[in-house]
């Protein structure tokens, strides 16, 4: 009879440091920064999160948006500097934006918009460079989450400012500034222009000059997905990007028309691939073309 208790005890135990150790995981998102629909809604009710809806349209939030989801649009995330249009806030406006959503430093942040689009791995991109460590993208977005018929709320959530909490000092690692762009080593940086082909080549566009800047190769940011959003084969990718001398060995610094574009390539190349060495360019060929002592190509390269 002793022994029997004391296996059930243990049992007992041991059952219970497997369902705290299996909460803590829970809580934790992946480090390639994609969560199913499943783990949030798994997760909704965790201290310590903050689900972001950045979809095109504010009414699309009105009727129905994850719960406990605070709306945020995309251009409040940048705003001119030194005459450029769109660049990223300064990391202590940005970092007031993240306090007035009850964001703190060690809040885990859950971004979706209508699929897995650009809006959602800018803001993304922007917690990389200020060092904010746990954030991730909703798979598929909204209209996964619907089409699986998850839970829908019309409520905003309760918020109360509070203090990020640490000091910003941010990681330049993965951010590329014109000077940058303008003295690269093409022997070991690839410069990589995700706009579409008829941009890059000139055809199209609103700027005072049209084309890409010298030596950037061109691969649409889109092209790497499928119809709903979701990511071609991996590996496929990988090949493509390869046979363009592409390589992880190597710095890239992705550009596009002003930055939001090229967050998704950042993502695919740093966090689904894994290439090491990924930089954004965010003033993109927004401030390059509008600088006549720096040079302009057309056509396909």
């Amino acid at each position: 009879m002793k022994r029997q208790v004391e296996n059930l005890f243990r049992t007992t135990i041991l059952l219970a440091l497997g369902l705290i150790l299996l909460s803590g995981l829970q809580a934790q998102t992946p480090e390639r920064r994609l969560v199913s629909g499943e783990w949030l809604q798994a997760n909704l009710n965790q201290p310590g999160l903050r689900i972001i809806d950045m979809r095109a349209d504010i009414r699309d939030y009105w009727a129905g948006h994850i719960p406990g989801a605070v709306y945020l649009d995309e251009t409040a995330l940048r705003w001119p500097q030194n005459g450029v249009p769109g660049r990223l806030l300064p990391v202590e406006v940005l970092t007031r934006l993240l306090e007035e959503m009850g964001i703190n430093h060690k809040t885990t942040v859950v971004i979706y918009t209508e699929i897995n689009n650009y809006r959602a791995t800018y803001l993304a991109w922007a917690l990389d460079y200020i060092r904010h460590q746990d954030w991730a993208i909703l798979d598929g977005g909204f209209n996964r989450w619907k089409n699986e018929n998850r839970p829908v709320s019309r409520d905003y959530p309760q918020l109360a400012r509070t203090n990020y909490g640490s000091k910003i000092n941010p990681d330049e690692s993965v951010r590329a500034l014109l000077d940058q762009v303008k003295s690269r080593d093409t022997r070991t940086t690839v410069l990589l222009d995700v706009r579409s082909a008829e941009l890059y080549s000139g055809e199209r566009g609103n700027w005072k000059r049209n084309g890409h800047i010298p030596g950037a190769i061109n691969i649409f940011w889109a092209s790497f997905l499928k119809e709903d959003g979701s990511w071609k084969d991996l590996k496929v990718i990988s090949g493509n990007l390869r046979d363009l001398g592409i390589t992880p060995d190597k710095t890239i610094i992705v550009s596009c028309g002003q930055g939001l574009m090229a967050s998704h390539t950042y993502l695919t190349l740093k966090y689904l691939l894994n290439y090491p060495k990924v930089r954004l360019y965010d003033g993109s060929f927004n401030e390059w073309s509008n600088r006549d002592d720096l040079p302009i190509e057309t056509g396909q390269r």
